[in-house]
């Protein structure tokens, strides 16, 4: 119980300290929570891959002209899924978690 309140304290006070002023680089945002997660350097190198790859794949199903809104909508979920079965393959369920709140977290700001 104890570490959950410490997670979600360095959470806060990283988004806090972030929301602040909108950080330069999300790289630095991301490994500030990748620091909170404990993530190994190999685990930190495949979260950096798979974004990197996810960012490619949903602009390249985004700027498909082929495509029609409805069939957008549905590759992109797909995609999703896909993305997140790869997450949940390389963290364990307490670092999943926290990369969920955080992503909801960067949502909800820019909301």
């Amino acid at each position: 119980m104890k570490k959950i309140v410490l997670v979600f304290s360095l959470l806060l006070i990283a988004t806090t300290t972030f929301a602040q002023d909108k950080p330069k680089d999300m790289k630095v945002l991301r490994d500030s929570i990748f620091t909170v997660m404990k993530l190994s350097k190999v685990n930190r190198q495949k979260m950096h891959d798979l974004i990197a790859e996810n960012g490619k794949g949903q602009k390249a199903i985004k700027d498909d002209p082929a495509l029609f809104y409805d069939q957008r909508q549905e590759k992109l979920a797909t995609w999703k899924k896909d993305i997140t079965a790869k997450e949940k393959a390389i963290l364990t369920p307490a670092q999943f978690q926290i990369w969920r709140d955080f992503g909801k977290s960067l949502s909800d700001k820019s909301k």
